[in-house]
């Protein structure tokens, strides 16, 4: 007896609208290498999970979308995406932001490489800082917790609830916020103590003139970065572990877990 499959014209459209959230939201996850994949991998990536997620695939009334309505109605499923893949993009560009004061305090930003996520050229501290977020993504689990918030998005962010005024632009402008205030507070410590050697270098070069202190200020102030630097990474797992459970937590006033 031939078996037959038959997709009715709501089922198509329900996959379209999950397909575009999950690649929204996949589109601009920060992760190394991830951009330079072929499209055939990603395109593998993004059906399955699409597929994974069908016991909750928001149910679609045929007569329900016309053409401008089925429209907006991929706009906000594009809108639900994005605001879930900035959300680690924000994790991840606090850890960058950091990378950056300290290679422009410590003199790191002097040694660049090719970035190849970017395409062009990276200090050395930004572009293993990139690799390391994109293992802490994994080994905390981010992923899973990622794929968790997708499926439980569809109880808040539904066509017949509002999409593009849940995925508002507030909880953006407040994850953005905790980026640069998170950033900061991880490169303050370190760029005040190079500040204060900078200061003290200076201050024993005016009272001796002969030492010409300033010039030991480079080598100081490397040494004492990498030994800094060591200490703080140790911490990162458990920074960035509690920066994505904040980051998340803001979702989730949209989208209960």
């Amino acid at each position: 007896m031939p078996i037959r499959v038959n997709f009715d014209i709501g089922t198509i459209a329900a996959f379209i609208l999950v397909i575009t959230r999950v690649g929204s939201a996949l589109l601009i996850l920060p992760l190394p290498g991830f951009k330079d994949l072929s499209r055939m991998p990603r395109i593998v990536l993004v059906v399955s999970i699409a597929v994974s997620l069908y016991p909750a695939w928001p149910p679609v009334i045929t007569g329900a979308f016309g053409g401008g309505r089925f429209l907006l109605a991929m706009l906000g499923e594009s809108a639900a995406g994005l605001l879930l893949g900035l959300a680690i993009a924000f994790v991840h560009e606090a850890f960058q932001l950091t990378a950056q004061a300290v290679s422009l305090q410590s003199g790191f930003s002097f040694a660049s490489v090719f970035d190849p996520s970017s395409k062009a050229d990276s200090s050395v501290f930004q572009v293993v800082t990139q690799m390391a977020t994109g293992l802490l993504f994994f080994i905390t689990d981010t992923h899973l917790y990622l794929l968790r918030l997708l499926t439980h998005s569809y109880d808040v962010y539904s066509a017949s609830n509002a999409v593009l005024e849940r995925a508002s632009l507030k909880v953006v402008l407040l994850l953005g916020t905790q980026m640069f205030v998170a950033g900061l507070k991880m490169a303050l410590p370190l760029v005040v103590l190079l500040l204060l050697i900078e200061l003290s270098l200076a201050l024993l070069g005016r009272l001796h003139a002969q030492l010409q202190l300033l010039t030991l200020s480079f080598p100081v102030k490397s040494a004492l970065s990498f030994a800094f630097l060591a200490a703080m990474m140790v911490r990162w797992p458990h920074l960035y572990e509690q920066l994505v459970t904040r980051t998340f937590r803001l979702v989730e006033q949209l989208a209960p877990i």
